[in-house]
């Protein structure tokens, strides 16, 4: 059958109503050996569904069967794999070869076109190819390719942020979804957002992070970007947090207590592994693009007395992201350079 062709797909819920199969999908069937795939669904309130696939090879003369799951990311690995591998076997010689993604070069906003000619110019050139096949150990010019590709996707989003803020887009779900798909704007202290959010009864954050160094967990709540952060009381003369703000770190209170209690035995059953321990919070709120120095030292201050929570703007959000990118890219362009032995 052509991959294209439509197929009939059955998914029918298991006895225990926590998941859902697919239907046996048949690799190979001889007179020998059976094998089979088992799509396996894994549903969550509070993302998208999980999908694993249980593969069986079944020896017919003996009645043998061996089995191995795949878990999501363990699928999308191989995915990954298979997708190079096929290219790689479109070609008639043996060699070694650059498996290149290009799609994501395309992101780049500011790659001119005479930059994008440039570089396919060089590649094609034939001098060029031959230094490179002598002189360049081929496993580390994919390793600079894909740090091109992956400066080129951070510079992506972060001009995806300034466009979300510039035109006044003020939903928060925005600003959700901007958030779950680049984690990595919140530094290398973590290591990536948890796709489960529920942490208590009436209890929904909008994200939970992971601590690289610890495993625990840390929460960020994410408000407007077009209200008030922070107002100044004339009258006594003194800065204040807002009405959204106060009651912003009100929820971050009640979820630290949430998951000071559930630090022992996790958030069982739905998810033992997430476990906090005097956890921080962040809430995002705001803007501070036109705050002077006045104001801004303010919130540096309110944010020093108080105790496992901060707050900070979208605009603070935007500059770390700057500085995290500033950096990346520094390191991996000395990295390559060094690599390689090109130079500008």
């Amino acid at each position: 059958m052509d991959g294209n062709e439509p197929a009939f797909f059955d998914r029918r819920p298991a006895a225990s109503g926590a998941l859902s199969y697919g239907s046996r999908l048949v690799v190979r069937d001889t007179t020998r050996v059976l094998i089979e795939v088992i799509p396996i669904f894994i549903p969550h309130k509070n993302s998208s569904t999980e999908l694993s696939m249980k593969l069986v090879r079944t020896d017919k003369l003996t009645g043998e069967q061996c089995e191995m799951t795949l878990k999501s990311e363990d699928l999308c690995v191989l995915k990954r794999h298979i997708a190079q591998a096929l290219s790689v076997s479109e070609q008639d010689d043996d060699g070694q070869y650059l498996v290149l993604r290009t799609d994501g070069l395309g992101a780049q906003l500011d790659a001119s076109d005479d930059a994008v000619g440039a570089i396919g110019s060089a590649l094609e050139n034939r001098r060029f190819a031959a230094q490179l096949a002598h002189h360049v150990n081929p496993e580390t010019l994919a390793k600079a390719f894909s740090a091109a590709v992956r400066i080129g996707e951070l510079r992506a989003a972060v001009t995806e942020l300034q466009e979300h803020l510039a035109e006044g887009r003020y939903r928060e779900d925005v600003y959700q979804d901007w958030c779950e798909r680049h984690s990595w704007a919140f530094g290398n202290a973590y290591v990536a957002r948890d796709d489960h959010r529920v942490i208590g009864i009436g209890d929904h954050v909008d994200l939970l992070m992971k601590s690289t160094a610890s495993g625990l967990r840390d929460v960020y709540e994410l408000k407007r970007p077009d209200k008030d952060v922070i107002l100044y009381d004339d009258t006594h003369q003194n800065w204040y947090w807002s009405a959204h703000t106060a009651k912003a770190i009100g929820q971050c209170h009640r979820y630290l207590d949430t998951l000071h209690r559930a630090a022992e035995f996790g958030m069982r059953p739905a998810r033992p592994d997430i476990v906090a321990y005097h956890p921080r919070a962040v809430v995002i709120i705001g803007r501070s693009h036109d705050w002077d120095e006045a104001k801004l030292h303010a919130l540096h201050g309110l944010n020093s007395r108080m105790h496992g929570i901060a707050v900070m703007t979208y605009d603070q959000l935007l500059s770390q992201c700057h500085a995290l990118l500033s950096h990346v890219t520094a390191a991996d362009e000395a990295t390559a350079a060094v690599a390689t032995g090109l130079t500008a």
